[in-house]
Formats: C-alpha cells, structure tokens, sequence
C-alpha cells in the first residue's frame, strides 16, 4: 500500500494525541462523553494501520429518548390551531438526525461535554452502550423505573394537539464508526471489510478529496438493518412549561422486556460483526488475519485452522500411502526369497 501524504499524518498525530488522554481525563462532545469501552480495542488497533485514523466512534447503543419541542413546534404551540394543516414529519426525521449525530463519539480535539438533555431540547432517559443485564425477580426492579417513565395505569387520556407532543423513542442502534483514510486506495480495504462482515450501508461519505488536496476520504462503518426503533411513551406540554410533568408509558411491562431482550441479542450480533470486520481489514490491509483483542498463543482463525487441517489430512493420507507401498514392497520381496530358498531343496535326480 502506498505511503501515506504528510497532510495525513499530522491530522492523524493530533488525533492520536487527544486519544492518549488518560480515561479519567478524555472527553467529547457525545452524550457519554468518553470513547465507548467496548470499541476502545478497535479504535487503537485501527490506528495502528497505516494511512488510516478514526474520527468518531460509537459501539451500538440502547437508550430511551424523550425528543424535544425544537423552534418548529414551539411556535405550533403557540399559534394553537391556525397551523392545524402543518405536518411534524420533518421535525422527526430532524430530530433522528440529532440523535445519531448526538451518538457519536468524536476523536478530533473536541473536549467538552455534551449537555444533557441532547439536541432540539430533548432529553436522554436512558443509555447503555452494551447489553443491559437486571434482575427483574427482585421486588421493585422495572424497565419503567429504569428508563424513567411513569407506567400505563388505566386510559391514557386524551392526546392534545400534536404540536405539543413529545415522544418517548426506545432504540438499538448498532456499531457507527467513521474513518479517515490518506487516499482512496487505503480507504478501499476498510469499505470491503465493513460490507463483507455485515455493515452494508457502509460507504465513503465524501470524495472532495479528487479535487482537494487537502481533504481526505471517510469511510462511514454502519449497518442500519440491525437497528430497532420504538414508541414507548409520550410527554405533552401543559401552560408554555415544557418540563411539566413527566414521560407517560404506553406500554406494558412486558413490552418493555420483549424490547430489550432483542436489544440485547442484536448486541451479540453487532459485536460479532464488529470481530469480523476487524479480522477482514486486518486481512486487508496487513495481509494477516486478526481480532480485537490480542489473540491467545497459538489461535489461528477458522479458514487457516481449515487449511491446515486439510493439509495435515493429505500429509497423513501421503504417509499411510507410502507405508502400504512400502509394506507391499517387503512383502514381494520375502516372497521372492522363500521362493528361491524352496528352490534350493531340491536335488538333482
């Protein structure tokens, strides 16, 4: 692979710099604040290779998120029914957009937090960045006093005006990474990686780089088929104080298992996928094939494991092969012995 341009490098050593920061010490803008622990591995051995660098990183998230007002449906609030024909749609998929930007952990210097409550006014209930394990045969254990909702008693009431609606989203979303690469040749290897180990939304978000010197591909790790969206609560705003009251669940206890027992199990999913990306981009980029973490003495990985197997198989096989040979060859030759010694007995008449 060609050597990396200067440009490249010193992007990349101020972005390793920042990653040096001591845990206790690194933040960013990303609601955690931190790099997830359970990328930390793949972040580092990425940046090992060379003419590559992370930029931002996300493990997979489950969380609960109360979406905010935002100015297009505060001023809904405030004109009451004379925008009755103006549809939040776009409001939505604003707010999905902020949502994943909020995810993200950025590697580039950044080094302030985040507020809480997220973009648009909205507000983190909840967030895991891996598997949420509780036990929900202790007494007084739920899901509702886990991601701060008021559990469904009765009627739900009635539902005022949509411009004063929030809702309360459950999600998974799965491994986002994005990556910085010298050129568009080292960014090939990461894109086959990703697409072959499963992310196949995977794609290189800018190609300024063709008429930029200056500017560098980024290849965009993501798969959006292992995510899970769902509307589990609502919050209305009463008398112009958004704040007021709290997320009412529309949903059972049940539900909110059924959701994260999948949450979980698509957790399994993404961090095999994950291992399987880093193997591939190993195998890629370096010519040897590899996992997150450091291998055990004497771990090959299953198709070397396969081929050695069938190697030793033929190397048996060629043995026990020349051994029969070889055994048929002593044979033939006793026999021609007893033959000639029986020949030898007898006597002239």
């Amino acid at each position: 692979m060609s050597t990396p341009i200067a440009g490249f490098e010193v992007r990349k050593e101020k972005i390793l710099q920042d990653l040096s920061v001591p845990d206790e010490e690194y933040t960013d803008l990303s609601p955690k604040g931190s790099v997830d622990a359970g990328i930390r591995d793949l972040i580092h051995n990425i940046n090992q290779i060379q003419g590559l660098v992370t930029t931002s990183s996300c493990a997979g998230r489950i969380s609960v998120f109360l979406e905010g007002m935002g100015k297009g449906r505060e001023s809904n609030v405030t004109a009451g029914r004379s925008n009755k024909g103006t549809s939040i749609k776009g409001d939505d998929s604003k707010i999905m957009k902020e949502e994943e930007e909020d995810r993200e952990s950025p590697e580039q210097g950044q080094t302030q937090f985040a507020p809480t409550g997220g973009k648009a006014n909205g507000k983190w209930l909840f967030v895991s960045h891996e598997p949420v394990e509780i036990d929900l045969a202790i007494e007084g254990t739920s899901l509702h006093n886990l991601f701060n909702l008021i559990s469904r008693d009765g009627e739900i009431g009635p539902i005022a005006h949509s411009g004063s609606l929030r809702l309360v989203r459950f999600h998974f979303e799965p491994m986002i990474l994005h990556i910085m690469a010298s050129s568009l040749k080292h960014a090939q290897p990461v894109l086959a990686a990703a697409t072959a180990a499963g992310f196949r939304e995977s794609g290189i978000q800018s190609l300024r780089c063709l008429d930029d010197t200056k500017s560098y591909p980024i290849v965009a790790v993501r798969s959006s088929g292992l995510a899970l969206e769902s509307i589990i609560g609502c919050h209305q705003h009463h008398h112009g104080n958004e704040n007021e009251g709290a997320a009412q669940s529309l949903v059972s206890e049940d539900y909110l298992r059924m959701l994260l027992a999948a949450a979980n199990e698509r957790f399994k999913i993404n961090s095999d996928r994950r291992e399987r990306f880093w193997a591939k981009l190993q195998e890629l980029s370096l010519g040897r094939p590899g996992d997150v973490s450091s291998r055990k003495a004497g771990w090959e990985n299953p198709e070397a494991r396969r081929l050695r197997k069938r190697e030793e198989g033929l190397r048996r096989s060629k043995a026990a092969s020349e051994e029969r040979r070889a055994l048929q060859s002593r044979g033939d030759t006793l026999a021609d012995t007893h033959s000639e010694d029986d020949g030898s007995l007898i006597l002239p008449s």
